[in-house]
């Protein structure tokens, strides 16, 4: 595999930093270093008609199957595959700009879902750059998916911590030392999305492992179901969130867990509703969650 630089410049020249092209998923190479097969995920990237899963359609999706070791190091990409789906209506000029995607690129295609759902189920769990995008996409063609573990690599690692500026996944990899020259395409992102997750940071860890441990760690939604309506742009500031239901959410992870509680007991005066939400759980649509304090209603009701 070709070597990856840091995202450092060297001592030698301050003023230049080298960016290499990233490596083919077909000429991928296990690491010197690397151990035993220890996970298999999916790497996954679609293309969409547009931002609204209930709306709007796939119309491309790439998948790589990856082997990490327990290290988290990138021992093997097993399989690499696309497809595309005609949309039942035109695609956007805005869309075919933003994807390269045509609808004369998509005419007759159709995904088997079937096929998708088996593929993907070889997998230990599926990893996305943006997850709470295309899980949420994807979902809505194969609910299979729903009980999979996921990884979001943009949420689940601390980049900031780790040296990086920004979140964007092409400014991110430019920061590790990488470039792809070819189009913003499903198959494109996938494989600028493998290289990066291999990118070894300073602390001497891969960012897949870092990936995996932010997946793992524990998370809770915190739902203020209740909140008056004179508190709910101060929620709003906070970063919670309008559901499909209607109530106002927020995921928050382990080290912001207590303060957030005191945050939200001084503004309303008691704790909110809290809901242990893990790796199959987090970033699924919130239309196939069911807010807690509703359930506690209706049991109230049938008492």
């Amino acid at each position: 595999m070709t070597s990856i630089s840091t995202c450092r410049p060297s001592q030698a020249d301050e003023d230049v930093r080298i960016l290499r092209r990233i490596t083919p998923l077909s000429e991928w190479q296990a690491p010197a270093v690397a151990g035993r097969p220890h996970t298999k995920i999916a790497v996954i990237d679609t293309e969409t008609t547009g931002l609204d899963p209930q709306y709007d359609e796939l119309i491309e999706i790439a998948i790589a199957m990856i082997v990490i070791d327990d290290q988290g190091r990138i021992i093997a990409v097993h399989s690499s595959r696309s497809g595309m789906q005609q949309p039942c209506r035109p695609i956007e000029p805005e869309i075919s700009r933003l994807t390269g995607i045509t609808d004369e690129m998509v005419k007759g295609k159709r995904f088997v879902p079937q096929q998708i759902a088996d593929h993907l189920a070889k997998a230990d769990a599926c990893l996305a750059f943006h997850a709470n995008f295309d899980r949420r996409h994807l979902e809505e063609l194969v609910p299979e998916v729903g009980a999979m573990p996921w990884i979001c690599a943009m949420e689940d690692v601390d980049w900031r911590a780790l040296g990086f500026d920004g979140r964007a996944q092409g400014y991110l990899l430019t920061q590790a030392g990488m470039f792809n020259p070819t189009a913003h395409r499903a198959g494109d992102d996938v494989a600028s999305l493998v290289n990066l997750l291999a990118h070894v940071c300073e602390d001497g860890r891969t960012v897949m492992a870092h990936a995996l441990e932010g997946a793992k760690a524990p998370s809770w939604r915190f739902e203020a179901s209740d909140l008056p309506h004179r508190l709910q742009k101060d929620a709003y500031r906070r970063g919670y969130r309008r559901s499909y239901h209607g109530v106002f959410h927020k995921l928050v992870r382990e080290a912001k867990h207590d303060a957030e509680i005191a945050w939200y007991h001084e503004l309303v005066g008691r704790d909110p509703t809290i809901v242990p939400v893990d790796w199959i759980e987090r970033y699924r649509a919130d239309w196939t969650w069911e807010p807690v304090n509703r359930k506690v209603e209706v049991a109230h009701w049938r008492r």
